[in-house]
């Protein structure tokens, strides 16, 4: 029997991770969101400061090894953002539960990250499979993509979300790199025949903030669908395509990406320094938005972090200097999916009076 290997969530993309786990011979453990069971446990294993992300993490990993996972993935982090703790302060509550799985990060040491040499993989497999896993990112791009903008405009309500669930679980089953290109063109032809509204015009709104709750429908209460069924286009800010662009400068999908220099450069004016995490990200896209004409951004940040935190004056100083109004919702494992909703409700609100009066 091969080993199991746990992934954190990271929404759609966990499926695409899944390929490139299973060419080192390992069987892949994993799920699109954090489940309730693994919210609990990890909420009940964490100190109350601790943020949602890590509390979800935690949780994850715990219910991996109650299902026999020997290893787990953590992603790693620079700069001033405490997740670049998480992974050893989550390894050293396992331990003192007695539990046995080992968690990997992802980081480098050496020319192979930890995990690569551990396993040691076949070079032609491993490359094969992440070329593979590189193509399901780039099929997951454009499925996100293709949902924020038919959503707000489907005739029938519930239709793109369907076609969002088939199309992953159909996805997720197929492991030939020529068979997941033809799905690419068929599912842009499906999204393309759902029956629409193709004269509205609907609200934009940017979605910026911390990438796991950006990312994991259950920590952020599903905002992209709540955004989608008020008649809503969102853009998340979070595309794996881009990010893997930003950090290797190679272009992956159709997606712009936009490099660590050029987004420094876009929000110099108003953040100077670093500050950890994807900060940067939402204080430039805030401003590239506004640029672009989007009516309004939604900056989703897990109670506590201090890099979203940090830049709320500076995104607060941005909606008044460029007429762009920010909301700003904080999850913890308190937040109420209702009060969620209802906010959102309300600023929705808002936003179409506002349009009305500025074409008035």
């Amino acid at each position: 029997m091969p080993e199991k290997m746990a992934i954190p969530n990271l929404g759609n993309y966990t499926i695409a991770l899944d390929s490139a786990v299973r060419s080192m011979g390992i069987e892949p453990w994993s799920s699109t969101s954090t489940s309730a069971h693994a919210m609990e446990l990890g909420i009940a294993a964490s100190s109350e400061s601790l943020c949602l992300p890590f509390k979800a993490h935690l949780g994850h990993f715990i219910e991996a090894d109650e299902a026999g996972c020997e290893n787990a993935l953590m992603v790693n982090s620079m700069g001033t953002c405490r997740l670049s703790y998480y992974r050893e302060l989550i390894e050293n509550i396992l331990k003192d539960q007695g539990r046995k799985i080992r968690i990997w990060g992802l980081g480098f040491d050496g020319i192979k990250p930890p995990v690569i040499r551990h396993f040691d993989p076949d070079t032609i497999p491993f490359v094969k499979a992440v070329l593979l896993a590189m193509e399901k990112i780039k099929v997951i791009d454009t499925l996100e993509l293709s949902a924020w903008r038919v959503r707000p405009r489907e005739l029938h309500r519930g239709d793109t979300s369907d076609l969002m669930r088939k199309s992953l679980q159909e996805l997720s089953e197929t492991n030939v790199k020529r068979e997941v290109k033809k799905l690419h063109k068929a599912f842009t032809e499906r999204f393309a025949a759902i029956p629409q509204n193709q004269e509205m015009q609907p609200l934009r709104v940017g979605l910026i903030g911390e990438v796991s709750v950006l990312r994991d429908k259950t920590l952020n209460q599903n905002v992209e669908e709540i955004l989608g069924n008020l008649g809503v286009e969102v853009r998340n800010f979070f595309l794996l395509g881009a990010e893997l662009g930003n950090i290797f400068g190679v272009r992956v999908g159709k997606t712009k990406a936009f490099t660590r220099k050029q987004l420094s450069k876009v929000a110099y004016p108003y953040l100077k320094n670093p500050v950890g995490g994807h900060a940067l990200d939402s204080v430039a896209h805030s401003l590239l938005c506004a640029e672009e004409g989007y009516d309004a951004m939604v900056h989703l940040c897990p109670t506590g972090c201090m890099p979203e935190v940090s830049v709320r004056p500076i995104l607060a100083a941005i909606s008044k200097d460029k007429n762009i109004p920010i909301l700003e919702l904080s999850f913890d494992e308190h937040t109420s999916p209702v009060g969620v909703t209802t906010r959102l409700e309300a600023f929705v609100d808002i936003l179409n009076g506002r349009r009305v009066r500025s074409r008035g």
